[in-house]
């Protein structure tokens, strides 16, 4: 429900009103303004009503300038967010078939832009059909989560104390599970400009294995993965909802030899690297 400060003038309220919801009407593939606007009306006549001309512009054309604005900006941020989702489609196609739909459903609602995209990995679940939707996610789903881990919050790190306790992931800490090496094919994809990928066949995608890793903010803040084993992950998964280093090997000793034969030989040098990297903390839930 919206609300409003009832001491705006209604005038006011009104002008606001008609500006937001003709500058978030999509732009056309061209970029210009749409010709009908949402009451139905010729966005010249209806501009009119709320802009004056100016000596080189209609009202139409100054109204055109702030919806060309608007949609520019929101597709440079998701631009700079996605950057492998980006490749994968070409600037217009991304544009067309990504940005203005996710949008139009879930407009931005946070004045950060840094939380344009928050929603995107769910629009791709609900809304894309393609044949390649599995792909489609799982790229909107690492890009999300480079911006999520570089803007999350660091708590409090594990100490030699903190053994009994419950632990949880830091924020900025996420796990993936892929049938194929998804981070090595992102990070061949942005070595490229975008328009590369338009002429270019796309890199070989390796399918040989189920790939595992952690994506995370290192100490100089810097957003970094890492492939783990299969072992390290269903462990670290471990604190997904809190748990203790004890019974997180109390339950990996009811595991099949796979999970703990290979814990058994690396568990300690998992733990030195998971303090070292500070991945765990006390604070949570």
């Amino acid at each position: 429900m919206k609300t409003f400060d009832k001491k705006v003038p209604k005038n006011l309220r009104k002008i606001q009103e008609w500006f937001g919801g003709i500058i978030a009407q999509p732009v056309d593939l061209n970029s210009r303004i749409n010709p009908i606007t949402p009451s139905g009306q010729s966005i010249e006549k209806e501009s009119a009503l709320f802009i004056s001309p100016s000596p080189t512009l209609q009202p139409s054309d100054r109204i055109q300038i702030y919806n060309q604005q608007y949609w520019w900006r929101l597709f440079s941020s998701l631009h700079e967010s996605f950057p492998f989702l980006l490749r994968l489609f070409g600037y217009r196609e991304f544009n067309q078939k990504v940005a203005t739909p996710y949008l139009v459903k879930y407009p931005p609602n946070h004045w950060a832009l840094c939380f344009l995209g928050q929603r995107l990995p769910r629009w791709a679940e609900e809304e894309y059909h393609e044949g390649d939707k599995q792909l489609i996610l799982d790229a909107a789903n690492i890009d999300w989560t480079y911006s999520f881990c570089f803007i999350s919050a660091h708590f409090r790190s594990l100490t030699t104390q903190s053994l009994s306790q419950k632990l949880y992931l830091q924020p900025h800490l996420c796990l993936f599970e892929f049938g194929c090496n998804l981070f090595k094919f992102r990070e061949e994809f942005i070595a490229q400009d975008p328009d590369y990928w338009v002429e270019h066949d796309f890199p070989k995608l390796d399918k040989d294995k189920v790939y595992y890793f952690a994506l995370f903010r290192n100490l100089r803040n810097q957003v970094t993965y890492e492939e783990i084993s299969q072992g390290e992950y269903e462990l670290l998964n471990q604190f997904r909802e809190g748990n203790s280093i004890e019974s997180a090997i109390e339950w990996l000793e009811t595991q099949g030899k796979e999970y703990y034969g290979e814990a058994s030989t690396h568990l300690h040098l998992w733990l030195q690297k998971w303090v070292f990297y500070q991945w765990l903390t006390p604070e949570g839930g």
